[in-house]
C-alpha cells in the first residue's frame, strides 16, 4: 500500500511563495510580515502533517477487511480517509470531486 504520503512538496512550496508574496505586499514592515507569514504558514503546514496522519494512520491501524470490499467500497473508503481535512487535490474541505463520503468505518459495514 502507498497511502502514507500527501504529496504536497511542490504544491506547499508555491502557497509559501504565494503567501509571502501577500503578506509582503499588505504588510505594512517587514517584521509584520514576517509575523504574518509565519501564522498563516504554520497553521497550513499543520493541516498538511494532519493529512499525512491520517492517510497514514487509516490503512495502518483502521484496517477494513480488504478482500471483502469491491472497487466500489475501497474507492469510498479512501474518499472517506482525508474527510474533514482540506487538500489541494479536493474541490472542497473533505471532499471528493463533489462527493460526501461516509467514514471509513461506514464504508466497510462496521
Amino acid at each position: 500500500m502507498t497511502r502514507p504520503h500527501t504529496a504536497t512538496g511542490a504544491v506547499k512550496a508555491l502557497q509559501d511563495a504565494l503567501c509571502l508574496e501577500r503578506v509582503l505586499r499588505a504588510g505594512p514592515d517587514l517584521s509584520t510580515a514576517r509575523e504574518r507569514y509565519a501564522d498563516e504558514r504554520s497553521a497550513s503546514g499543520a493541516q498538511s502533517v494532519e493529512l499525512g496522519r491520517r492517510m497514514g494512520r487509516a490503512p495502518v491501524e483502521e484496517v477494513p477487511d480488504w478482500p471483502a470490499m469491491g472497487q466500489d467500497e475501497v474507492d469510498v473508503w479512501f474518499r472517506a480517509v482525508p474527510a474533514g481535512t482540506w487538500h489541494y487535490l479536493y474541490e472542497e474541505p473533505g471532499q471528493a470531486a463533489g462527493a460526501t463520503p461516509p467514514s471509513p468505518e461506514a464504508a466497510v459495514g462496521r
